[in-house]
């Protein structure tokens, strides 16, 4: 429970920029990318510091598969940003 409440909440607050209006690209890409970030260093946190009776276990444990994969969620709601903004801004060429 001590991975699983803040990287269920670093998902969700990854996921939730979508509700960021498209008009303001720096906060969208900003916090999908801090919030990206922070599920990276749960991952490597979750090997090191947290989960001190796992470092001599060279198999993947749920843990670790628990921790890739809402990191790669996270990173999913990163590029799925930068294809909204990206479009966005092309969009935005296009009119003028």
């Amino acid at each position: 429970m001590t991975m699983m409440f803040p990287t269920i909440a670093i998902v969700a607050l990854s996921w939730s920029t979508f509700f960021v209006p498209v008009s303001v690209p720096t906060a969208r890409l900003s916090a999908t990318l801090l919030l990206a970030l922070s599920s990276l260093v749960m991952n490597v946190l979750c090997r090191t510091a947290l989960a001190p009776e796992l470092k001599g276990v060279t198999y993947l444990t749920l843990i670790d598969l628990w921790t890739t994969s809402c990191f790669l969620f996270a990173a999913a709601a990163l590029v799925l940003q930068l294809i909204i903004v990206s479009r966005a801004a092309s969009q935005q060429q296009v009119r003028r």
